[in-house]
């Protein structure tokens, strides 16, 4: 059994943050993929929540200019990484 493991950096452009919308966008780009997926907003804390989790994600209060690090487990880990990746420098959905 293979367990990927890989992780990414990003800075939030969204000019308001990862709020509802955006925040919803983020979720829904991982939940089709198995891998466990973690996030932590570098600019507040370390606290990793998950990021396949809403409410999860909007508690860590991450705004515009915000460095967030994303921790992806699994078989399909790549596969969910570069799809975010494409997601955020695309803007979430905003």
């Amino acid at each position: 059994m293979v367990n990927n493991h890989c992780h990414a950096q990003f800075i939030i452009r969204n000019e308001n943050g990862l709020h509802a919308r955006p925040g919803a966008h983020f979720v829904a780009t991982l939940k089709p993929f198995s891998c466990a997926v973690k996030v932590a907003n570098l600019s507040r804390d370390e606290k990793r929540v998950n990021a396949k989790s809403l409410m999860a994600l909007l508690s860590l209060g991450i705004k515009k200019g915000h460095e967030i690090r994303v921790e992806f487990e699994g078989e399909d880990a790549e596969s969910a990484m570069q799809s975010l990746a494409s997601e955020i420098e695309k803007g979430l959905g905003e």
